[in-house]
């Protein structure tokens, strides 16, 4: 049996401590993400904000096409999670899976049925094969998912009625 470098042991020692909570000083939050300052619905939408603002930058510094696919995955479900949060009594602790978001988008009526159900099959079908298999993401599909999440981001603010908490640079 491999014997784990010294090294790797005291990265995952400092990564559980910082998951944990157990570092010095105030933690440092990214900007507009504080817990204690926002409620739950909004940290998820100003998450999507945040990694659709990822997604621009990866764009501008030549692709990273993969990581664009995956960010603007996570960017949907985080926005559609706000909507949930708003218009229900669902707390976050209902989305532990990548589906959740899509049926509850079509159940609260942000969605239809339809869409949120292809919605749910891009993600299957799509998601792991760029991500996770030998498949190679292109730059199209990468700026078309990455225009179908700013669509789906900008829709739902805008139907929840709460596009103020939006923290979108561009």
């Amino acid at each position: 049996m491999p014997e784990d470098s010294a090294a790797v042991l005291d990265a995952l020692d400092r990564a559980e401590d910082a998951f944990g909570g157990y570092t010095t000083g105030a933690p440092e939050y990214e900007e507009n993400l504080d817990p204690e300052a926002n409620q739950p619905s909004v940290i998820q939408l100003r998450k999507a904000c945040r990694l659709l603002d990822a997604c621009r930058t990866l764009r501008d510094h030549g692709g990273y096409h993969t990581s664009v696919i995956e960010m603007s995955f996570a960017a949907i479900e985080r926005t559609l999670e706000f909507y949930a949060l708003t218009a229900s009594n669902d707390s976050i602790d209902n989305f532990q899976n990548h589906t959740r978001a899509y049926n509850r988008a079509a159940a609260l009526g942000v969605l239809s049925e339809q869409t949120a159900r292809r919605l749910q099959t891009l993600y299957t079908d799509n998601r792991s094969a760029a991500y996770y298999r030998h498949t190679v993401a292109t730059a199209e599909q990468a700026g078309m998912l990455f225009r179908l999440a700013v669509s789906i981001h900008d829709h739902v603010k805008d139907f929840s009625q709460q596009s103020y908490e939006c923290c979108c640079d561009g």
